[in-house]
């Protein structure tokens, strides 16, 4: 399902317990340590684009806002599915029937549905829907979502990042960080999606075995990626194995209370370090 994390890295990074933003490049990755986590990812993205859940009101789709455009394609999947067994008839004229457009508009349309992935050329002036044309016909339109929304839903997120680490013995895996980038970096306070970056490492082995044997990698992952897309229909789900994959800028917005005890313990550990190698100096040199 997911690409081979070979050669990835685990970028050398300050602990971070609050929300923090970054925007800069990382640089080469020699001489890092190597990821435990598992291996970059999006969610659902085996194959293709991700599933289309709602269509946001105030976005054009095909050239058509997004209302005209939902309608338009209900009544097409109903024509089609009234023809039973018959094959599915689509042609500039039944196009313009089913969204209620002149000529010239159907053609425009047409040529938009072809392009996206919609339609599929089914011999000369025919065409038929492909499997990702019914996603949009039972879309839901939905308000754009609003920043304060969007905080809720962070939260709701980071609340269920706390239970998968807790509870959830039985996958593999645990939310090192979260992430969010995409339009939430922007300055609008109306957004489209929500896109969520999960940073994952292995749990000990020790716990993955208290109860039953652990999930494999594959459903491991798409456990953890349901139950965050369940949060909310505006979530896009992506899944890597190190900071540096997450794309900038991003605001951090949880990272497991361990990994920053024991980040916060090292560097204690090193100031005493220092400290106590300054006072030997000292005294030696008396």
């Amino acid at each position: 399902m997911e690409p081979s994390d070979a050669g990835v890295s685990l970028p050398v990074a300050a602990p971070e317990r609050r929300s923090t933003t970054e925007s800069h490049t990382d640089s080469g990755s020699g001489g890092k340590p190597r990821a435990s986590g598992p291996p970059a990812a999006n969610v659902p993205a085996a194959h293709g684009a991700p599933k289309i859940r709602r269509l946001i009101a105030d976005q054009q789709y095909f050239g058509l806002d997004a209302k005209t455009f939902h309608n338009g394609a209900a009544r097409m999947l109903a024509r089609i599915s009234a023809q039973g067994t018959e094959r599915p008839r689509v042609d500039v004229r039944t196009l313009g029937e089913d969204f209620h457009l002149d000529g010239a508009a159907s053609w425009g349309l047409l040529r938009a549905m072809l392009a996206g992935g919609l339609l599929l050329t089914d011999g000369p002036g025919n065409y038929r829907p492909a499997a990702r044309f019914r996603e949009y016909a039972v879309a839901n339109v939905v308000l754009p979502l609003s920043r304060a929304r969007a905080r809720e839903v962070i939260d709701r997120v980071n609340k269920l990042a706390t239970r998968i680490n807790t509870n959830w013995d039985r996958n593999p895996y645990r939310i090192k960080m979260i992430a969010v980038s995409g339009s939430y970096m922007s300055r609008s306070d109306r957004l489209q999606d929500l896109s969520i970056w999960l940073v994952l490492n292995r749990r000990a082995e020790a716990r993955t075995r208290r109860w039953r044997s652990p999930l494999g990698k594959s459903d491991a992952l798409r456990q953890i990626a349901a139950a965050v897309r369940e949060v909310s229909s505006f979530i896009v789900v992506h899944i890597v194995a190190e900071r540096s994959a997450v794309q900038r800028p991003f605001s951090v917005v949880f990272q497991a209370e361990d990994d920053f005890a024991d980040s916060h313990a090292h560097h204690s550990w090193e100031r005493f370090r220092v400290w106590g190698a300054s006072i030997s100096r000292r005294l030696h040199m008396r």
